[in-house]
C-alpha cells in the first residue's frame, strides 16, 4: 500500500499542475480561415492585419505552434502565401506556402495582444521558424 500511495502522490503532483496550465489557456483560440484572421480570447476579438488565409507558423523542428517564455506564449501568424515571383531569391516551392508578412500574438496571464506586421521577412508556416524570431517579436513588442 505504501508504494501505491507514493505513486498516487507523484501522479497528482504531475497531473494537477498540467491540468491547471491547460485550463489557463483553454479560452484562447484563433480563427484563421479564407475570409478572416481573428484571435479570440476572454470575450475579446482581435482582427489581425494580415491578408487571409492565415496560418500558424510551426516552431522549427518541434512542430509546436508557440514558443513559451516564462509566462508569455508567442504565436507567429503568416499571411496569405506570396506569389513565387516575389520569393525567387529563396529556394522554396509553391507547396511551402511562404509569405513576406507575419504578425505575432502574445498570450500572457490570460490576456492577449498582437505585434505590428513584420514585412519583407520570409515566413513559411510548414517549414517553421527558429526560436530567435519568436524572441525577437517578444523583445520588440509594445506593452
Amino acid at each position: 500500500m505504501v508504494l501505491g500511495n507514493i505513486g498516487i502522490i507523484r501522479f497528482a503532483c504531475i497531473i494537477i499542475p498540467l491540468t491547471l496550465f491547460s485550463y489557463a489557456h483553454a479560452d484562447i483560440k484563433m480563427v484563421l480561415n479564407s475570409d478572416q484572421c481573428i484571435v479570440t480570447g476572454n470575450e475579446k476579438n482581435i482582427q489581425l492585419q494580415l491578408a487571409p488565409p492565415c496560418s500558424i507558423v510551426k516552431v522549427g523542428e518541434n512542430r509546436k505552434e508557440f514558443y513559451q517564455y516564462e509566462n508569455v506564449r508567442v504565436y507567429i501568424i503568416a499571411s496569405a502565401p506570396a506569389p513565387l515571383e516575389k520569393l525567387q531569391k529563396w529556394s522554396i516551392t509553391v507547396e511551402d506556402n511562404c509569405t513576406l508578412q507575419s504578425q505575432a500574438v502574445f498570450i500572457e496571464n490570460g490576456s492577449m495582444s498582437v505585434s505590428t506586421i513584420r514585412e519583407k521577412s520570409l515566413t513559411c508556416p510548414q517549414l517553421g521558424l527558429d526560436e530567435k524570431v519568436y524572441r525577437d517579436f517578444l523583445i520588440g513588442r509594445s506593452i
